[in-house]
């Protein structure tokens, strides 16, 4: 006949009560329990507390993996985990490719665009240069022709 395998304890809600049984996941060659704190866990007396600040501090341990500790594969949970986690990643790129995309396409027209601007507005400077320089040449020539005293005076009636 095999031998009773002893009790595992699995993670999930702590019993509310202490009527309620408690199962001890037993480790070869130590006292169940002996000295083992955790995290977050409310003393039950004022003893307890007491002895709590007495004992000397030692840094926490960290949690093993569910899956080391029933021993196997990963677990359906991490798989869904990684797999919604893989899906996330990818629609976070998708996304931030097309937004980044499309601003690279805007920001290359706005740049074409302020280009011509800049070419036209190179292009009507100079035209204006050259109206500028013809009315000046036409005022020169109004102001020498009025200077002139050689010519008879005209005046035509009105």
């Amino acid at each position: 006949m095999a031998a009773p395998r002893p009790p595992r304890v699995v993670p999930g809600e702590a019993s509310e009560s202490d009527s309620e049984p408690e199962l001890l996941v037993e480790t070869a060659g130590e006292a169940p329990g002996a000295g083992l704190k955790v995290p977050g866990e409310a003393s039950e007396t004022e003893e307890e507390e007491e002895e709590e600040e007495q004992r000397p501090k030692t840094p926490p341990v960290p949690a093993e993996e569910p899956a080391a500790v029933w021993g196997g594969g990963p677990s359906l949970l991490q798989q869904r985990l990684r797999e919604g986690t893989g899906r996330l990643r990818g629609a976070v790129g998708s996304a931030l490719r097309h937004s980044y995309g499309s601003a690279a396409r805007s920001l290359g027209g706005l740049g074409g665009a302020l280009s011509r601007a800049q070419v036209t507005a190179a292009a009507a400077a100079h035209c204006l240069r050259l109206a500028r320089r013809d009315l000046r040449a036409v005022a020169d020539t109004i102001d020498i022709v009025t200077a002139c005293h050689l010519l008879p005076d005209i005046r035509g009636q009105l």
